[in-house]
């Protein structure tokens, strides 16, 4: 006998679509239990107080998740606001370091985070100038900010806007006392072109177990199970 001689071909479609969100959930666990949790066992068990657990921006690597944020409109804004250090956007990059680098990366950027133990390759040391992927210029490290590191913990940090990022650029350049090389001119004009020519929208955001609270009550919502299935 076959399966299709017990099923309908619609039951066959709802009982596929099952599958494949149940693959889809396990997937995702996988990913945190090879991923984050051994980081998370390791935070967890650490005598090493120097590294607290911070109010996220992303959620991962961090036990707190981050908080719902309403959507943004920017509009465009001088470059010359960001593109040179000032105490103001060094401030607002140090609290971003904490809230999404410090895990991983550790307080003083030494690649000693907590979270980072679990992690290969390791997190970068930015007070070493060695093995830089994409370089050690403020157009390197943004480029970085912007498109993460592949084959590695690296992700990409467009989620933030773009001030945001060149705020953490500075303070992660600021980590290092070596020297970063001479900027690209054609490379900076192309940032401040970016700063200034167009504004962005930041959308609404909710925590990660949130989201997956409410996909699987819309799934539900979607595909009502049969009030008695063997009546048919």
């Amino acid at each position: 006998m076959k399966l299709n001689d017990y099923l309908s071909p619609e039951e066959l479609k709802r009982l596929a679509s099952a599958l494949l969100v149940v693959l889809g959930f396990i997937s995702i666990a996988a990913f945190f239990g090879f991923t984050v949790v051994p980081g998370l066992r390791y935070q967890a068990h650490t005598t090493d107080t120097s590294v607290q657990a911070v109010q996220g921006e992303t959620g991962w690597l961090d036990p707190t998740d981050y908080p719902a944020t309403a959507r943004e409109v920017i509009p465009p804004i001088d470059p010359k606001t960001v593109m040179t250090p000032n105490p103001a956007l060094l401030a607002r990059g140090k609290t971003l370091f904490a809230q999404n680098c410090a895990t991983c990366h550790g307080a003083e950027g030494l690649g000693d985070g907590a979270a980072g133990k679990g992690l290969n390759p390791k997190p970068r040391n930015f007070a070493e100038k060695a093995t830089w992927k994409n370089g050690t210029r403020l157009e390197d490290i943004y480029k970085t900010l912007d498109e993460g590191i592949k084959g590695s913990s690296m992700v990409s940090y467009n989620y933030l806007s773009k001030k945001d990022r060149m705020a953490l650029a500075h303070v992660v350049q600021s980590l290092g006392t070596f020297d970063h090389g001479t900027s690209d001119p054609k490379a900076i004009a192309a940032l401040e072109k970016l700063f200034a020519s167009a504004g962005e929208i930041i959308p609404n955001r909710i925590p990660v177990s949130r989201a997956v609270t409410v996909l699987c009550r819309e799934y539900a919502e979607a595909r009502p199970q049969p009030a008695n299935p063997s009546s048919r």
